[in-house]
C-alpha cells in the first residue's frame, strides 16, 4: 500500500483550505467527467485555472503520483546502481512527477519542471517549497510543449513524460518524444494512465524510440515490437486515499488501485530478464496459470497444484513482477 509524502498530502491540504471547499470540489467533479471521456489528442486542456488546479490536486494527484511511483519503482528495480542527479519534468502540472522521482532516486539533486497553465506552476511551486530542499530549488518554466521548445536546453540523466503524450495529436506527439528523447542523457519515462486507450500512445511511442536505437528498461523483456494482442499492458499500484481524494470523489473507501501503462528506454542497457507478469496469476481448480510478456512472445505456463513447491511459488507472484528466469510449465498427465 503507497501513501501520499506526508509533506505533500499536508501541503495539498493547506492550499486546499485557502479556499471554500465548494469551488476545488466544484473543479473536481467537472474535472472527473472530462477524465474519465477518451482522449483523442488535441483536445483543451483538463484543468484550467487556480479552481481547476485545485481540484486536479484533490482529485487526480495522489493517483497520479501512484502511477508514477509505481512505473518508477519498477524501473529501479531494473537498473539498481543507476544514480541519476538531473532532472526534466514535461508537462508538470503541480509537480507530481518530481516527488515521485524524488523518493525512487534520492541522487536528484537538479529538477526542472515545464508546465504550460500558470495555475499549475504556482501550485506546484507552492507545493514544492514545503518539500525537502531539493524540491524547493526546483526551476519551473511556462513552456508550451506542442510549440517550438527552447534550443538551449542540455541533457539531462532523467527526463519525464507524464500524462501529457495523451493528450497532443499524433505529429505533436512524435516530435515531443523525439525532442524528449534527444535531451535525454540516461532515460526517458513515459507514463500514462492504463487504459486501453492510453496503452496505443505508450506502444508507439517505444516503437520509435527502439527505431532511434533506444534500450527498454522495463516493462519489456526484451527490445523487440511488443507481442500484445487483443490486450494492453497496464499494471497496479494500490494507494491509500488522503482524506481530501476521499472527499472529491465522495467515495468511503480507504483505498484504491491505480493503473498505468509505461515505457522505460535508456541510453544504456541492463541485466536481461526473461519476462514479466502482466496479469495477475490465475489460479484455477488444480493449477495455476501465468500470463508473461517474454523474451518468446506471450507465454501462459500452467503449474499443476501437484507440483506443490513450484505451484506455492507461482501463486505468489504479484501482477508486474520482473521474472528473471523462464517459468517451465508442469507436464500434464494424461487427465488433465
Amino acid at each position: 500500500m503507497l501513501a501520499l509524502p506526508a509533506t505533500l498530502e499536508a501541503a495539498v491540504a493547506a492550499a486546499l483550505k485557502d479556499v471554500p471547499a465548494s469551488q476545488w470540489m466544484s473543479a473536481a467533479r467537472a474535472l472527473s467527467e472530462r477524465y474519465r471521456a477518451e482522449r483523442t489528442g488535441g483536445e483543451r486542456p483538463l484543468a484550467r485555472g487556480a479552481p481547476a488546479a485545485l481540484g486536479y490536486a484533490a482529485l487526480i494527484l495522489p493517483a497520479a503520483f501512484a502511477q508514477l511511483h509505481g512505473a518508477m519503482a519498477a524501473t529501479a528495480a531494473r537498473i539498481p546502481d543507476w544514480r541519476p542527479t538531473t532532472m526534466l519534468d514535461l508537462g508538470s502540472g503541480p509537480g507530481t512527477a518530481l516527488w515521485a522521482a524524488l523518493e525512487q532516486w534520492p541522487s536528484l539533486g537538479t529538477f526542472q519542471a515545464w508546465e504550460r497553465e500558470p495555475a499549475f506552476i504556482t501550485l506546484g511551486q507552492r507545493l514544492a517549497a514545503a518539500g525537502p530542499r531539493p524540491l524547493a530549488r526546483a526551476t519551473w518554466r511556462q513552456i508550451v510543449l506542442d510549440g517550438p521548445l527552447p534550443a538551449d536546453t542540455p541533457r539531462y540523466d532523467l527526463v519525464v513524460l507524464g500524462h501529457v503524450l495523451n493528450e497532443l495529436d499524433a505529429p505533436v506527439r512524435q516530435r515531443l518524444v523525439a525532442w524528449a528523447w534527444e535531451h535525454s542523457a540516461g532515460l526517458l519515462l513515459i507514463v500514462e494512465p492504463g487504459t486501453s486507450a492510453a496503452f496505443p500512445v505508450v506502444r508507439a511511442a517505444r516503437d520509435q524510440l527502439l527505431a532511434t536505437g533506444a534500450r527498454t528498461i522495463a516493462p519489456c523483456a526484451h527490445d523487440a515490437p511488443c507481442p500484445l494482442q487483443g490486450d494492453w499492458c497496464h499494471f497496479p499500484q494500490r494507494l491509500e486515499r488522503p482524506a481530501f481524494q476521499r472527499r472529491a470523489k465522495d467515495a468511503s473507501a480507504g483505498s484504491e488501485e491505480s493503473k498505468f501503462s509505461y515505457a522505460a528506454m535508456a541510453r544504456f542497457g541492463t541485466d536481461p530478464i526473461w519476462g514479466r507478469l502482466i496479469h495477475q496469476p490465475q489460479i484455477h481448480k488444480g493449477f495455476a496459470e501465468l500470463v508473461v510478456s517474454s523474451r518468446d512472445g506471450i507465454v501462459r505456463p500452467r503449474v499443476f497444484k501437484r507440483d506443490r513447491e513450484r505451484y506455492r511459488e507461482v501463486s505468489d507472484y504479484r501482477w508486474g513482477d520482473a521474472l528473471p528466469t523462464p517459468v517451465e510449465p508442469t507436464p500434464p498427465t494424461a487427465k488433465e
